[in-house]
């Protein structure tokens, strides 16, 4: 961070005070009040569970097996978790609460070292703790958070020591992109090495290339990941080669898991930034301006603006090369889109009124946007027929679409508080809906739990044998055990011979083919939107025969 002096130091501790209230209703309040959410968060969760019943810890196991779809080090904040509170959706997901909080502090820190001093360094984790798809993926028990924590937290050293730190600087860079690797492999590598390229090739640093920065670094790097995947080449050398480099990560690359269409992560970026996305192609724009005017081509000067254009752009340009797309890919792009967006605000809004039409388009824009997604997040509610949820998505929009209304008042009258106050209120509203009505709302779509619930109630969770057509992992988290599954017809009725009168969780759009079906004695048991419970046995022979006469 910037020196500061001893008078400063109020304002910092004051600060961090904030930017950690700001975080308990975004990131930390309801934590566990919904269940895990099928098919991602499950896939985290369970494995954990499975260490720590097996008492293993070297390597993920899922469904009693070694498994390697991600690194290890999710695994072992969920499962110290799990170890000191219990096993929980809470525990699950407050590593990733925590990973978000530490973020906002990060940039804070960034903040301050690009000219953001004093109060004016509170923009940025404002503007990043307020956007909805941060807040969303802080509550969220998959690895995107700690990756972009650790992503920042590495860019943030970087910086740090092209700025004329010492070693130490470039050890802890290569410490953090290490754990960044530990958490979901070479993309961690990936964004900063084309980051750094593209900076260096940008303002012709040499110093980015030094062989003492890079020696550093690299130390660092192997003492923090290079353990465990040493490790691993020598166990389970087939799961480090086959599963995870060629399949899971080279293949997601090439082959695409996922639909998606064309400039598909702007419009991720829009709903991911929201309510502050309007003005990201401004911000863009004045930071291009600034970074061609500004020197940052000598050793040892502060990288700014120019900086965070090469580590943002190169989120974005990898995973937009990728094959296989999700939403949650860019989040370590959100965090210098927050100082950027806090660095466009902060220069138009201190500027003469007469100055700031740019800005009052912005805002403007930004009601067009939210009654965009407003509109956008009823009609999915109403298309996929999560009509229980419709209320709750009413509201929200409209939450949205009036801080977007206030925020134009702000920034028409040149108030850079009034716009935080505006937006920032209004997003905390809106996250408190989310938690209170949509997300239970929708819960037996997106999971098991509340079947698994039904069952419990009636004391039938024991004679849950397996699912069929059912891949939710959930199902494994709130049973406890891994039931058997099975995808077609003639595996279900062997599983049946050998469990007559089981219960089987089942897609409800199969409930009706599976009652008709004559090779099967099937009794609904429960019936949910999403999943429903059968007991279910092999029908004999000769009862086929009578039902056919």
């Amino acid at each position: 961070m910037v020196a500061s002096s001893s008078s400063d130091r109020p304002v910092i501790v004051a600060c961090v005070a904030i930017v950690v209230a700001l975080a308990i209703p975004m990131f930390f309040i309801g934590l566990g009040s919904w269940a895990l959410a099928d098919p991602d968060e499950p896939y985290y969760a369970v494995p954990a569970a499975e260490m720590l019943q097996t008492g293993t810890w070297q390597v993920p196991v899922f469904r009693g097996q070694p498994w390697f779809d991600k690194p290890i080090l999710f695994y072992w904040l969920v499962l110290a978790n799990y170890r000191i509170l219990g096993v929980s959706e809470t525990s699950a997901r407050l590593w990733s609460a925590l990973a978000g909080l530490l973020g906002l502090v990060a940039v804070l820190a960034f903040g301050r070292r690009i000219g953001l001093c004093g109060w004016d360094a509170l923009v940025a984790p404002i503007v990043l703790a307020t956007s909805l798809g941060y807040a969303l993926a802080a509550r969220a028990a998959v690895t995107d958070m700690t990756l972009t924590l650790l992503i920042t937290a590495g860019m943030l050293a970087t910086a740090r020591r092209l700025a004329g730190g010492g070693l130490r600087w470039a050890v802890l860079a290569g410490v953090a992109f290490g754990l960044a690797a530990l958490t979901k492999g070479p993309v961690a590598v990936l964004v900063p090495a084309m980051a750094l390229c593209g900076y260096g090739l940008l303002t012709g640093r040499r110093d980015i290339a030094s062989v003492p920065s890079l020696a550093a670094g690299a130390a660092g790097f192997v003492v923090a990941a290079g353990p465990w995947y040493v490790y691993m080449a020598v166990a389970y050398p087939d799961l480090l080669v086959t599963t995870f480099l060629q399949e899971g990560n080279l293949g997601r690359f090439l082959r695409p898991e996922h639909a998606t269409f064309p400039f598909y992560y702007f419009v991720i970026l829009a709903a991911a930034l929201l309510p502050w996305s309007s003005a990201l192609p401004a911000a863009l724009a004045r930071a291009a301006r600034a970074g061609s005017r500004a020197r940052e081509g000598s050793a040892g000067q502060q990288p700014r603006e120019l900086f965070l254009l090469c580590w943002f752009g190169s989120v974005i340009l990898i995973f937009s090369l990728a094959a296989s797309k999700l939403p949650s890919y860019i989040l370590p792009a959100l965090p210098p889109a927050a100082l950027l967006l806090a660095a466009y605000w902060q220069t138009r809004l201190a500027r003469p009124r007469p100055r700031r039409p740019a800005a009052l388009w912005s805002a403007v824009g930004g009601v067009a946007l939210a009654a965009a997604a407003a509109a956008a997040a009823v009609w999915s509610v109403e298309d996929h027929g999560w009509q229980v949820a419709l209320t709750p998505a009413l509201v929200a929009g409209g939450l949205v679409v009036a801080g977007s209304l206030l925020a134009v008042l702000a920034v028409a009258r040149g108030s850079l508080q009034s716009l935080l106050v505006a937006q920032g209120a209004t997003s905390v509203a809106t996250m408190l809906v989310i938690l209170a009505a949509a997300l239970p709302a929708l819960e037996p779509y997106h999971s098991t739990a509340p079947l698994v619930r039904q069952l419990r109630d009636a004391c039938l969770t024991d004679e849950v044998v397996g699912a069929y057509r059912v891949s939710d992992v959930s199902l494994d988290f709130y049973l406890g055990r891994n039931p058997a599954r099975a995808g077609r017809i003639r595996d279900l009725l062997a599983m049946a011979r050998l469990n007559p009168g089981g219960i089987w969780v089942v897609r409800t759009q199969d409930v009706e083919t599976l009652l008709a079906d004559r090779r099967v004695l099937a009794e609904l048991v429960q019936r949910g939107p999403n999943r429903s419970a059968m007991r279910m046995s092999e029908r004999e022979p000769h009862a086929s025969s009578t039902v056919g006469q």
